[in-house]
């Protein structure tokens, strides 16, 4: 393992992972002018077709006014929350740097008047993805009927403090996009990991389907068949400042998606799989994103 490159994980970007919340994102009601523009302090990935664009070594302040700044649209008065609209506009400030200004922005990102990304990074945004800590967003008030909940679009997902959200998407997709994730070999979900160098890791790579099953509750999806585990993925380390991919020597998942292996340097590392081989062949994979404290 001599030669991965390891980064300072932050106590905050551990907390923020570590929560194991479900609930949904509700805009708010109550609008108070007298409040300055609103922030909140959030960890953020960015990723596009298997590969990360942007990855938060350290936690990131999300302005309530980011997409109106670009004038764009927003669901959201700024003094209440930052919106899903204002964390991607952001991210491409992070992305790009100045060469995503008010002027250039619309070659970068360009969102409809019914809410919908048609352009994210440079290339269609149609299939654009996103969960906020590891869960799809929806209204928790509406209707659970035949396509489970209604879901929450970008102009009306709140975030707030201690979120992790990523985005994820693909240029050509037909609907069948996995959001993935790490379990414990007991089924728990798998959010970070603190370990002994040499200590051996052993976790499972699941997914399901984001567009058809993000709605349902997790009971629905696993009944009509739209979680699967992922076979044949590889375990790397994300490179923190590339973002590159390292592989872990010899860490692949087997048939039903589980993995062990170890890391030998003490550090801190994200990691990640990928080029796994889902169910349905033509569908596409996002990367998870585990952080691991190695003592």
């Amino acid at each position: 393992m001599n030669g991965l490159a390891t980064q300072f994980i932050p106590k905050y970007v551990m907390n923020a992972y570590g929560r194991d919340v479900n609930r949904a994102r509700v805009p708010g009601q109550k609008i108070d002018e007298r409040r300055s523009v609103s922030t909140a302090r959030i960890v953020l990935s960015v990723q596009y077709d298997g590969s990360f664009r942007f990855l938060s070594l350290n936690p990131v302040d999300i302005r309530g006014d980011s997409a109106e700044w670009f004038g764009y649209d927003d669901g959201i008065p700024c003094s209440e929350a930052p919106t899903m609209l204002d964390v991607i506009a952001q991210a491409h400030e992070y992305i790009y740097g100045d060469d995503f200004n008010d002027r250039s922005c619309r070659e970068y990102l360009e969102v409809d008047e019914d809410g919908i990304l048609r352009r994210i990074l440079g290339v269609p945004g149609l299939y654009t993805c996103y969960v906020v800590n590891g869960h799809y967003t929806y209204d928790a008030d509406s209707v659970y009927g035949r396509w489970g909940f209604r879901g929450l679009g970008y102009r009306e997902t709140a975030v707030s403090d201690l979120d992790v959200v990523e985005i994820f998407g693909f240029q050509d997709s037909i609907g069948l996009d996995y959001y993935t994730y790490f379990l414990n070999p007991d089924g728990s979900w798998l959010r970070t990991a603190q370990v002994a160098a040499g200590e051996p890791i052993t976790m499972q790579h699941e997914g399901y389907l984001y567009v058809i099953g993000g709605p349902y509750r997790h009971i629905d999806r696993i009944e009509q068949r739209l979680v699967a585990p992922i076979p044949e993925s590889k375990i790397a380390v994300v490179d923190p400042l590339s973002f590159d991919l390292i592989d872990v020597k010899d860490a692949v998942t087997d048939e039903k998606g589980f993995v062990t292996f170890s890391l030998d340097e003490p550090g801190g590392y994200y990691i990640t799989a990928y080029d796994g081989i889902p169910p349905r062949n033509r569908a596409n994979l996002s990367l998870p994103c585990l952080p691991v404290i190695v003592s």
